[in-house]
């Protein structure tokens, strides 16, 4: 369970951090008509009081909680669906991350969402240069799909008709992104960031760095270290956190980890610290063409 000061810092920092995808340059660039799910965040005020935890690892669920509290929250709208799996014929067709009503437009948006966190393996320009921590997810995989199916899914023949069946219309698609690119600590050191068309030039930035290079970067700093969960990700670290994460001490060389540093207890800096392993695995992942 996350406890309430997480659960708000969360909030505020979905509802005001920037976005990781730019509406805009995807529509531009892949003759799109998305709406900027953004919108419908002006205004809101997220109180952690009355949110509804769902216990989940899944750091894509807890961000799909929270987005539904400020919906529900948010006097401006109502939310339809959350969730709704689209099966026909006992087949699972897609799903419909939210269905929400705007009572002031008179419209309902179909609203897909993603929280990403890619590391830089090559020189970033493309979306294959991202990979995921975890090499099953390559940045171009993951936005193909995102725009052919998951944003797609209302424009099909026979999902039209299934949204007829069950009284739901569709006027807009719109789509909200959170997340972070990671790039080489010499790339992100030197601020030269390199990145994808597709990703907002405001979007949030940390440094990936072999243990090696870390050990390295950390001798140079008087910042304290902490250790990541995955479901700290979100939000900045504050002191309030302190008990919930590891400070960190000597990692084992074995071992793939999200950091952060820490000073005067404010963040400064976040990271991940990867295995030879795992950067070996990696550069095959960007080269590898399915």
């Amino acid at each position: 369970m996350q406890d309430k000061h997480r659960i708000q810092a969360d909030l505020d920092w979905l509802i005001n951090s920037p976005d990781f995808l730019s509406v805009a340059s995807v529509n531009e660039l892949h003759s799109g008509n998305l709406l900027n799910a953004n919108q419908l965040l002006v205004n809101v005020v997220g109180e952690s009081d009355s949110f509804r935890f769902e216990p989940t690892h899944r750091l894509g669920v807890y961000f799909e909680q929270l987005w539904h509290h400020l919906i529900r929250s948010n006097p401006s709208y109502e939310l339809i669906r959350s969730n709704q799996q689209v099966i026909i014929n006992k087949q699972t067709l897609g799903e419909f991350d939210s269905i929400i009503e705007s009572h002031h437009a008179k419209e309902t948006v179909h609203c897909e969402l993603a929280v990403k966190f890619y590391l830089q393996i090559g020189s970033g320009e493309e979306m294959a240069n991202w990979v995921g921590p975890n090499l099953r997810d390559r940045f171009d995989r993951k936005f193909k799909r995102l725009l052919s199916h998951q944003l797609a899914l209302s424009s099909k023949v026979e999902v039209k008709a299934w949204l007829e069946q069950q009284q739901l219309v569709i006027d807009q698609s719109a789509l909200l992104t959170r997340g972070r690119l990671f790039y080489a600590i010499q790339n992100f050191l030197n601020q030269t960031y390199t990145h994808p068309a597709e990703v907002a030039t405001d979007h949030l930035k940390g440094f990936w760095a072999t243990h090696e290079e870390f050990n390295s970067y950390r001798e140079q700093n008087n910042f304290e270290w902490y250790q990541l969960p995955r479901m700290y990700w979100l939000s900045e670290l504050t002191e309030n956190d302190y008990p919930e994460v590891k400070k960190l001490g000597r990692l084992n060389q074995e071992q793939l980890a999200t950091i952060v540093g820490m000073q005067n207890g404010k963040e400064v800096v976040r990271g991940f610290v990867v295995t030879d392993e795992w950067l070996q695995r990696a550069r095959q992942r960007v080269l590898t063409l399915d």
